[in-house]
């Protein structure tokens, strides 16, 4: 039992490293988390854990929740908390059982941003989700899509869920998600998210960010 007010951990649930596509060591990204006082982070690479296993070594007080990016038939999932790789080019629903058979969480990144959101609102009601990212800091005019975001989230009951989507170091907790939990331990905080325990820490990165993520995305 805990008495008085739970702690109040500021994660960001969606980093990446150069171990898939951004131009940061992990290194890098552990020391820019703890610069800017963060209790956590997400790394979700995209096709692989290496990053996570990585940053697990290198955490120092850092939570690390391992993570990746997965690109499914449909759209885009992150997967939070989980031991092994969860292939690409699977259909989401058996993306989604391949995440939660590991007891990861399953939470879907910019719903709603053009290029980016592929899931209808009906696709994601018949989905079993863990959590919407209902603020991602490198996207373009992102309290628009926050605001398109969270009502999406409470029509469909979702956890509301922040992160940067970092692919270069200096923007690694632009967003983050503040999780209120007993204890400041992985099990603790998927839980936590799932149940619904969360804030959002919003600040939008950069220009020169948003336009090297674009460029990556376009060419």
């Amino acid at each position: 039992m805990v008495i008085g007010p739970c702690p109040k951990l500021k994660i960001d649930i969606h980093v990446h490293t150069s171990h898939s596509d951004s131009r940061s060591s992990v290194r890098e990204v552990i020391e820019e988390a703890r610069r800017k006082g963060l209790d956590g982070l997400a790394i979700t690479d995209h096709k692989t854990l290496r990053g996570a296993r990585e940053a697990l070594n290198l955490r120092h007080n850092l939570l690390i929740i391992p993570g990746e990016e997965i690109k499914t038939k449909k759209g885009d999932l992150l997967a939070l908390g989980i031991r092994r790789e969860v292939p690409e080019g699977l259909d989401a629903v058996e993306a989604i059982d391949q995440i939660h058979g590991q007891g990861g969480l399953v939470v879907v990144p910019h719903p709603t941003v053009p290029l980016f959101a592929k899931f209808t609102k009906e696709d994601l009601g018949r989905l079993q989700l863990d959590g919407l990212e209902v603020f991602s800091a490198i996207t373009p005019f992102p309290w628009r899509y926050a605001r398109k975001n969270m009502k999406l989230a409470q029509a469909l009951g979702l956890p509301m869920v922040a992160g940067s989507d970092s692919h270069n170091c200096k923007t690694v907790g632009d967003a983050y998600t503040v999780v209120e939990t007993e204890k400041k331990d992985l099990d603790s905080v998927l839980r936590a998210i799932k149940e619904g325990e969360t804030r959002i820490g919003c600040n939008s990165s950069r220009l020169i960010f948003k336009i090297e993520m674009l460029f990556n995305v376009l060419f």
